[in-house]
């Protein structure tokens, strides 16, 4: 049966991407938001409370009036969050009031889009100080935020770095951006601070990673010039720091970078940061550090979809004014899947080797020029690299799965890497139940039972932090394997 509720959906999306403009639009008003009309209220389908709070913050006024427009009378606004499971209780939100003023988006500054060139101030501004950015990076120009792909798993990152070059100082505080290798967090970050550097030429950004951060405070404790270190960094207003995971068991450095972080976000800077994981899985990172990082938005980059690996080399190629073949794209898509660099790094190769050979450039050339590169990144997956990557990803002892352990923080883990291990190696229930601890066949095949069960039980509560399926963790530990 039809719901009615969404049977003015059309009508209110075009006049919401009229008002807002088809970029914003695209970012929070994707095919996860759902809009109709149910009585005196507009409902706002959201995927999670973010996006509730966030559409509620910036886009109130413009909803009402869409509302209003299309139903031909003022509506509430309601919104009904996907994750939660009693959604639109308490959420209801009175329409704004109506203001002879313009409203907020039309009151705001008009904000270029990255790749623009921003309008000239009235006033003359200050001397624009230099971005400070990390020295390995200062040969090349920065990526910006246009250039970046993004598919279902990176699409909220790009919107939260968007907003956040936007408004830096009103947007959520800190943002932190976690994922594995080569996905493209380096490249959001440059884009940030690309971004701003843009929109708000007057504005202070230091830019560095957290090694940078952790040579300089090492080398000013040194020198006796800890108050020159201090001023440099905390005199930021916008701090941007990559790979934050480096600070990890350099309880000096964390607790220095605590102060830092406290000292930016009371004066009203903005900091963004990247690690290759969630705050709650980084080792040996202080509680109290953890929290504070957690105290903003946190946001996780996924590896591409084979829809947005062919999207990132088709962008990649036209970005050197070359057409590549459908066969290729999908050639290369389809055997390397775990990591942005390495699809940058196997189309390099490809036209290079197009390039310097003088052949074409076809799917032939393609299986020729990366042989090499799949045949190693298909080699298969041993039980031991299984077993290292759920040890390491649950931070267990190497030998825990084999152990007589019978806690659930054992058990559950050990059930993860019998799963995968009949998965991802031709490996009998036997031979998996000897190498995790001596155990029998029959224990392995009621492992894979269920595990199987908690994939399908997507509402199941995950068993670790930064994560809220199991079908996430399996992701993680898959991408560790490179499978």
């Amino acid at each position: 049966m039809v719901d009615r509720r969404f049977e003015h959906e059309p009508a209110l999306r075009a006049a919401v991407a009229e008002r807002v403009g088809e970029s914003r639009f695209g970012l929070w008003f994707g095919d996860e938001v759902r809009l109709g009309v149910e009585g005196d209220c507009l409902t706002v389908g959201v995927p999670n409370r973010f996006f509730r709070d966030w559409i509620r913050g910036k886009y109130a006024r413009e909803l009402s009036a869409v509302g209003e427009q299309v139903a031909g009378r003022r509506l509430d606004l309601a919104f009904e969050v996907a994750d939660e499971l009693e959604p639109g209780v308490g959420e209801v939100a009175p329409a704004p009031p109506d203001r002879s003023q313009p409203d907020d988006r039309r009151r705001g500054p008009s904000v270029p889009l990255p790749s623009s060139t921003p309008s000239a101030p009235v006033d003359q501004p200050a001397p624009r100080p230099p971005v400070d950015h990390p020295r390995s990076r200062r040969a090349r120009a920065l990526r910006r935020l246009d250039q970046f792909v993004p598919g279902p798993g990176s699409r909220l990152a790009l919107a939260a770095c968007i907003e956040m070059a936007e408004s830096p100082g009103s947007a959520f505080n800190p943002l932190v951006i976690h994922g594995g290798i080569g996905l493209g967090k380096t490249h959001l970050l440059e884009g940030v601070a690309d971004s701003i550097a843009r929109r708000h030429p007057g504005m202070r950004v230091v830019h560095q990673t957290a090694e940078a951060f952790t040579n300089s405070f090492l080398e000013a404790m040194r020198a006796g010039t800890l108050n020159a270190f201090r001023s440099r960094y905390r005199s930021a207003e916008v701090l941007i720091l990559d790979d934050v995971h480096f600070l990890t068991s350099k309880r000096a450095t964390q607790d220095e970078f605590q102060h830092t972080f406290d000292a930016l976000v009371s004066s009203g800077a903005s900091v963004v940061l990247a690690s290759d994981q969630h705050p709650r899985l980084i080792p040996k990172l202080s509680d109290e550090l953890a929290t504070r990082l957690l105290g903003g938005m946190v946001v996780k980059l996924d590896a591409p979809d084979p829809t947005t690996r062919r999207a990132l080399l088709n962008a990649k190629a036209a970005a050197r004014g070359i057409e590549l073949p459908e066969a290729v794209a999908s050639y290369i898509a389809e055997h390397l899947r775990t990591s942005v660099r390495e699809l940058e790094g196997a189309l390099h190769s490809v036209l290079a080797h197009a390039t310097l050979t003088g052949k074409r450039l076809d799917l032939n050339l393609a299986k020729s020029a990366l042989r090499d590169t799949i045949r190693h990144t298909a080699q298969a997956v041993a039980l031991r690299d299984i077993e290292r990557a759920v040890a390491s990803l649950f931070d267990l002892p190497p030998d825990a799965l084999k152990s007589d352990g019978r806690s659930r923080a054992v058990t559950h883990p050990r059930m993860l890497a019998m799963y995968l291990a009949r998965k991802h190696t031709g490996a009998a229930y036997s031979e998996i139940g000897r190498y995790f601890g001596g155990r029998n066949h029959s224990t392995v095949i009621s492992a894979e039972k269920k595990v199987r069960a908690w994939l399908q039980d997507e509402q199941r509560q995950s068993l670790l932090a930064g994560f809220e399926t199991m079908g996430q963790i399996l992701s993680a530990v898959e991408r560790a394997l490179g499978t």
